[in-house]
């Protein structure tokens, strides 16, 4: 009787079990010290999430928004998989001018 050996790739198991973790790859402003009224630019890059929320709004893995800094603000950022999540702050500080 023959015996036969089976192998299956390592990267279909870890799939296969929701191995894969979601990387925030980016996470940034232009410009990063901005003063009230002025317009910035939030960059983000995500991979391996099934969903990524900007302050809980859904957004695309890797995109960018224009915001109005009328004040000093947080902005969070959220990779969710199916076994975690990755969550990055972006503190951003708002001087008078």
């Amino acid at each position: 009787m023959k015996k036969y050996l089976s192998l299956i790739p390592i990267g279909f198991l870890l799939l296969s079990c929701g191995g894969t973790l979601p990387q925030i790859v980016k996470f940034d402003t232009r410009p990063q010290a901005p003063f009230k009224g002025d317009t910035v630019l939030l960059e983000w890059i995500v991979r391996g999430a099934e969903k990524v929320t900007l302050d809980g709004e859904d957004v695309p893995d890797s995109g960018n928004k224009w915001i109005i800094m009328d004040k000093s603000r947080d902005f969070i950022l959220k990779a969710t998989a199916t076994r975690a999540e990755s969550t990055k702050k972006l503190d951003i500080v708002v001087p008078m001018k």
